[in-house]
């Protein structure tokens, strides 16, 4: 009677297991980082995160991702981040004064990041890369890369790249629902950002 309910108690055991592991299995990702090991964080107060490249099909992706990476930066305290709209209006100003019109490529050079660094009162920016921002029936995917640029030198203090998965083969197979592309790009950013904090 005793080993019988401990083999109960076994079975029982070993299929909520399966269960948590077959949920946990649900996104998958991965990331790559690169911390320049003579960077000092310690005297950088203020940020700025600026626009992102943006290499998807989906046209708003790149403001997508930094909405939700400047959110995540804010919530974790350890910058201030300066309001979007301000960095939108210093950026307009710096590239009118290069002669760009908006809307032109343009390389933020060293000089570029000085400017926008003494215009904004920033001791970094924080640029950005989406490489892929798509969901269909059986797949949702979000690859971003982000780096850390000291305003003064142009020295990249930190750099992530960041690939998140909403497909898994167990998904598939019971018929569970993608997770869609916000939830993914949180996990991307999350994941990206954890490796500089």
């Amino acid at each position: 009677m005793y080993n019988m309910l401990n083999m109960k108690k076994t079975a029982i055991r070993t299929i909520f297991l399966l269960i948590l592991t077959f949920v946990s299995v649900g996104c998958v990702g991965g990331s790559m980082k690169y911390v320049n090991p003579n960077a000092n964080f310690s005297y950088i107060k203020n940020v700025a995160v600026l626009p992102f490249n943006n290499f998807s099909a989906d046209k708003h992706a790149g403001e997508k991702v930094r909405a939700t990476l400047a959110i995540d930066l804010m919530s974790r305290g350890d910058f201030e981040v300066m309001e979007q709209g301000e960095v939108s209006s210093v950026l307009t100003m710096v590239f009118r004064s290069a002669g760009l019109r908006e809307g032109d490529v343009a390389a933020v050079d060293k000089e570029t990041l000085r400017l926008i660094g003494e215009r904004l009162g920033v001791q970094a920016v924080i640029l950005g890369t989406v490489y892929e921002y798509s969901a269909t029936v059986n797949s949702a995917l979000v690859s971003i890369s982000v780096r850390m640029i000291d305003t003064s030198s142009g020295i990249v203090l930190w750099t992530a790249k960041s690939d998140y998965s909403g497909t898994s083969i167990v998904r598939k197979i019971f018929g569970i629902e993608q997770q869609d592309k916000s939830i993914l790009t949180r996990k991307a950013v999350r994941q990206a950002l954890n490796t500089l904090f």
